[in-house]
């Protein structure tokens, strides 16, 4: 059975918390389970104020073979942000905006460049979505399409040097498809609306619902996961385009991402977002799979942050 663990963001200490309420007990070889295996959703890095120690109880565990782990969006950033180009130049530049939206990664990384060095290597090994007897795991969406793509395309499924720089370089449907399974999928605003987030910055675009159709909808209705008010009349049909269904018959599927705070947990028969939105002074979600159907919110196990160190 699996333990479906949601964004973690350097929050080292609540993580160990929520390990110790899901009952694993630390060993010589890192956290550990008799019956169980978690499982992390991505987005281990940023934000919080523990970036190493969150990277290395979360590796001890997948190195022992006590856990899974795929990559998120924000080790998207960090990674392209450490990676050269053939031409020596750096995926993501190393401007004060791009530094600014890892800062909390970037401070820790450059006290020790050889621990770096270790875990950005680490990071590259890990896969971008899984299956796992029955359950599916991804970090904002699963579309069966990309997936496919994927699997031809990056049969390794990481993140690899080599593969950043492909996709970086030829920007087309491959790197569509890795940028929906870990950014989710998003609608555009028309040109006339313009909305700020909260904290003040003009968005272009929104998350939105990946498993329902938008045609009827009202822009409130497909948002999903956004921190800003949305108009409620109906989309123009010139402006919606078809989203592939995910059927409730399907397997269920896993993911984070959307910081949804209390109201992470289960969105549908088999659909679970595990982002309980820690980083901003949410609650930290896991999902104890127990192999049936429905989900069921009471599988549900959430912690508060732990602000200070605890004491072994």
């Amino acid at each position: 059975m699996y333990d479906i663990i949601g964004d973690i963001h350097g929050e080292a200490t609540t993580l160990e918390h929520m390990l110790l309420s899901l009952g694993y007990v630390e060993g010589k070889k890192g956290f550990f389970h008799p019956d169980r295996k978690a499982v992390f959703v991505g987005d281990y890095v940023d934000r919080g104020p523990n970036i190493f120690e969150t990277l290395r109880i979360i590796r001890e565990m997948v190195i022992a073979g006590n856990a899974y782990a795929i990559v998120g969006n924000h080790e998207l950033n960090v990674l392209t942000f450490y990676t050269k180009d053939n031409d020596g130049l750096f995926l993501k530049g190393h401007s004060p905006k791009n530094k600014t939206q890892i800062k909390k990664t970037y401070e820790e990384f450059k006290l020790d460049k050889e621990k770096r060095k270790v875990y950005l290597k680490w990071l590259r090994s890990l896969p971008l979505f899984l299956e796992l007897d029955g359950i599916r795991v991804v970090h904002a969406c699963w579309d069966q399409e990309a997936v496919e793509l994927l699997k031809k395309e990056n049969p390794e499924n990481c993140l690899s040097k080599e593969f950043l720089r492909k996709i970086y370089f030829e920007k087309d449907k491959v790197f569509n498809a890795a940028m929906l399974l870990l950014k989710g999928r998003e609608f555009a605003f028309p040109d006339n609306l313009v909305l700020k987030d909260d904290y003040g910055f003009k968005r272009t675009a929104y998350r939105v619902k990946w498993w329902e159709p938008m045609n009827g909808k009202s822009f409130e209705d497909i948002s999903f996961g956004n921190r800003f008010r949305l108009p409620k009349y109906t989309i123009p049909a010139q402006l919606y385009f078809d989203i592939p269904l995910y059927s409730e018959n399907d397997y269920p599927v896993f993911f984070g991402h959307y910081c949804l705070g209390d109201k992470a947990g289960v969105v549908r028969s088999n659909l679970c977002c595990v982002d309980g939105c820690i980083a901003n002074d949410g609650v930290f979600v896991a999902y104890r799979w127990d192999n049936t159907l429905p989900l069921s919110q009471k599988n549900i196990v959430s912690v508060k942050k732990v602000k200070k160190a605890m004491i072994k």
